[in-house]
């Protein structure tokens, strides 16, 4: 690089062809007609949901709440990377344009989650407001600039070192954004609307005041980044190996219970390694308690067999694929190599584990639907996914096995 200017171009670039690389595993075939089917199924159930509301409905708050916390969360993507505490720190003088690219860069890249969100409530605002869809424009202009304000915000806290300090800006701005967007999509005096507006610009003006002098925190910068993409990589881990991604274990004492075996044998060997891998893995037993917990939510929230079974077997499905890179979590490590027992253990090993996983999620739906007294749908949900389980295990989960040269 011939100057400090060019160092933005670069590491966007960089970065767009880490994005890219991993983008291309996360969205395969499979993937792809699971989110297109669950989008449709979504969008067919929310529009009949929609059109049962009438002007009675609070969807002023909630909107504002679903827009608030988006537009709140607004972290600034700089790309910034271990080095350059030591290179770039006497160059801070330089860097000014290439954080004003950074937050540019952040702004766009979030803004799509803004559009998305903003063009799914609109039918729920028009039918409950009688609004007009041309009103999308001007209600996304007014979305987008609370974006700018919180990025703007958000980048003027990083100059603060203490968590306290990012945590109360959250919870305030999060008040802030939510007040203001419920003045705008509910049936209020526009004069509310003024008056938030004015504590939105008196909040950014006196903290830019007062951080005037503050000098940029590069260590912080530096670790939140790297959390960022640690995120990333977690989540693209499930689909393909990450190179980039060190793994992270916590001791989950109650959990010892289901690591006790009656009696340890050679066959055990591998059942044991997974099981505890799972339990201790976040990116693994959290991604379990996630996907149950948002399926739980829809199947309790369902009044259609049809749609509870679907969602099961959705989830089921989402579960299972995302777990199966667990059985390349040791591949890359010496020791289970020198385990004097049969390698052809380790699949039929996963294989068990991964079907008591599944059918232990099988059972929290069905239980679901039995807590709601809803017998037949129970029966006829836990039918539909322990079948689904067997035939996911034993025929797809083999060929995923051998697609992708498991061993």
């Amino acid at each position: 690089m011939k100057h400090v200017h060019d160092l933005w171009s670069a590491r966007l670039s960089d970065y767009q062809k880490e994005l890219q690389k991993y983008m291309r595993y996360i969205f395969n075939g499979h993937l792809m007609f699971v989110l297109i089917f669950a989008v449709g199924g979504g969008g067919y159930v929310y529009s009949n949901w929609v059109m049962t509301l009438d002007e009675t409905f609070p969807s002023g708050i909630l909107i504002a709440a679903v827009l608030g916390l988006a537009v709140t969360m607004s972290p600034v993507y700089t790309y910034l990377q271990e080095p350059d505490k030591v290179y770039l720190t006497p160059l801070e003088g330089q860097m000014k344009r290439y954080f004003v690219n950074a937050l540019v860069s952040s702004f766009f890249f979030q803004s799509y989650i803004v559009l998305v969100l903003l063009a799914a409530a609109m039918p729920l605002y028009v039918q409950t407001t009688g609004a007009a869809f041309s009103d999308f424009v001007w209600l996304l202009g007014i979305v987008l600039v609370l974006k700018v304000w919180n990025l703007i915000m958000r980048w003027t806290m990083l100059r603060y070192q203490e968590p306290s300090s990012h945590y109360t800006d959250l919870a305030v701005r999060g008040i802030l954004n939510i007040t203001f967007l419920w003045t705008v999509f509910a049936d209020v005096p526009a004069f509310l609307s003024i008056v938030i507006a004015v504590l939105l610009a008196g909040y950014l003006i006196a903290f830019m005041l007062l951080t005037r002098e503050k000098s940029l925190k590069w260590e912080l910068l530096i670790d939140l980044e790297n959390a960022r993409l640690h995120r990333f990589y977690r989540f693209a881990n499930l689909f393909t190996d990450v190179p980039h991604l060190k793994g992270q274990a916590k001791r989950r004492k109650w959990m010892d219970p289901f690591l006790k075996t009656p009696e340890l044998n050679p066959g055990s060997t591998y059942s044991y390694l997974y099981t505890r891998t799972f339990l201790r893995s976040d990116e693994y037993f959290g991604l379990w308690v996630r996907l149950t917990i948002i399926a739980g939510v829809i199947i309790g929230g369902a009044d259609n067999l049809w749609l509870k079974v679907i969602t099961a077997l959705l989830f089921l499905y989402l579960t299972g694929f995302q777990l199966i890179p667990l059985l390349k979590k040791h591949e890359l490590k010496i020791w289970p190599d020198l385990y004097p027992v049969n390698s052809r253990l380790r699949h039929d090993s996963f294989k068990k584990l991964l079907m008591k996983i599944l059918i232990v999620q099988a059972m929290i739906f069905t239980v679901i639907n039995l807590v709601q007294l809803d017998l037949y749908s129970g029966a006829i949900t836990a039918a539909a996914s322990v079948a689904f389980v067997i035939v996911f295990v034993s025929m797809y989960v083999p060929a995923q096995i051998k697609k992708h040269h498991i061993k």
